[in-house]
């Protein structure tokens, strides 16, 4: 029979093997320490860096929203007044904004922040505009139903009536295919504001402001002119303008030469261009009148720091509803009768770039006819017509790109003697 024997540890052995296991506890609580102080510093790292981020976009946003407010600002402050051409617009508008952009560079350096702001284009437009609070809602002819705007985008369209010379109601339409009737009614005490077909229709006119691009009367909201669409091109007549006194104002994207000329052919449909008087004095030394502008202005915004590199290009247009115009306009619109015939002479930009051509029409007022035309003109050029001089007539130039169209007409006689109607 096998011997089994079982050999008992000496107490020494006990001894090393505890001391063993007490080494291997006390390195794994080091190593475990060790994982979990740097575990706890990548957390507090990230969470920092996560802040710290966070913390650049939010003041990289707030400069952006600082920028497109200041050059909205520098805008509005140039547009205020008269000016003789677009080209001392845009001077005004750089002059303004090299002393606000200076000031706004040092503020964000100071504030950790590598700020800078390019300015790219200017879109020049048309400010209309009745200054004279004594003076009813009417062209400089006294006509109490009249176009103030022909197919143009509008922004910041205010008015201010004077309640207590109202005689009775007063009417604006603004028509971009749908027909947005503007009611200002001689109620009492006070008198009010109707968007016909609105849900909630009337608000009171307790001062008289109407900021209808704002929504707003009297600086409150006001629900009937949330149905009241600027977003597209629009006509905008009033009705019945000499029953109150009172001042108006906006800016129209079409260029001055174009829009003078198609609303004085609006309004002055049987007269020679430029009729006499026409419907906007050209200077605000008599009210109402029509100036260049600025329309909208775009550049480039980036904001630098340690942890964020920040770009965004912006665009300015203050009061703007909807999308940018895309339509073509006239920057120059001269018709001069020859003799037997016309010299046309224009010039057309378009906001995106996708102009196709220009139309010409010489249509005979007598018989409706047209007698002269040339259908595929650039957007810049000069073109003769030979009619005779038997008759006044409308010379039509129409801007076409491959989305749209805008005309422009004078009515004129050959001889340039003045023979039109009436």
């Amino acid at each position: 029979m096998a011997d089994v024997s079982r050999r008992l540890a000496s107490r020494d052995d006990r001894r090393d093997r505890a001391q063993l296991l007490l080494v291997g506890a006390l390195t794994l609580a080091v190593v475990f320490l060790s994982l979990s102080l740097l575990l706890n510093s990548v957390i507090y790292t990230e969470n920092l860096a996560t802040r710290q981020t966070g913390a650049d976009v939010d003041r990289a946003t707030t400069f952006r929203h600082d920028v497109v407010a200041g050059l909205g600002d520098a805008i509005e402050h140039v547009n205020g007044g008269d000016a003789p051409d677009a080209a001392t617009r845009r001077s005004e508008y750089r002059t303004v904004t090299d002393a606000w952009l200076s000031k706004l560079a040092n503020y964000s350096a100071t504030n950790g922040l590598a700020g800078d702001v390019e300015r790219r284009t200017v879109s020049e437009g048309t400010r209309i505009a009745d200054g004279n609070d004594s003076t009813t809602l009417t062209p400089q002819n006294g006509n109490t139903t009249w176009t103030v705007v022909t197919d143009a985008k509008v922004r910041n369209f205010h008015l201010r009536i004077d309640g207590a010379s109202l005689s009775g109601d007063v009417i604006v339409r603004i028509d971009d295919g749908t027909t947005r009737t503007l009611r200002i009614e001689d109620t009492a005490p006070k008198p009010q504001l109707r968007v016909v077909g609105a849900a909630d229709p009337t608000c009171t006119l307790s001062d008289g402001r109407i900021d209808v691009s704002g929504g707003q009367v009297g600086g409150r909201d006001c629900p009937a002119l949330r149905s009241v669409d600027l977003s597209d091109e629009v006509d905008i007549t009033i009705e019945d303008g000499a029953k109150v006194n009172g001042t108006y104002s906006l800016v129209a994207d079409r260029r001055e030469a174009g829009m003078r000329a198609a609303v004085d052919t609006r309004n002055h449909p049987n007269q020679c261009a430029p009729p006499s008087p026409p419907t906007y004095n050209d200077s605000d030394a008599a009210d109402p009148y029509s100036s260049p502008a600025i329309y909208a202005a775009t550049a480039d915004v980036s904001v630098r720091t340690q942890d964020l590199d920040y770009a965004r290009t912006v665009r300015v247009a203050p009061g703007e509803h909807g999308a940018p115009p895309t339509e073509p306009t006239f920057v120059k619109y001269d018709v001069t009768p020859t003799g037997s015939g016309f010299s046309v002479e224009w010039n057309v930009t378009d906001p995106n770039g996708d102009f196709d051509r220009v139309e010409l029409r010489a249509y005979n007022i007598s018989n409706a006819s047209v007698d002269a035309q040339s259908l595929s003109e650039p957007a810049t050029g000069t073109a003769s017509f030979s009619v005779g001089n038997a008759s006044a007539y409308y010379v039509n130039a129409t801007a076409f790109d491959t989305a749209s169209s805008r005309r422009v007409s004078e009515i004129r006689h050959p001889d340039g003697s003045g023979g039109c109607p009436p």
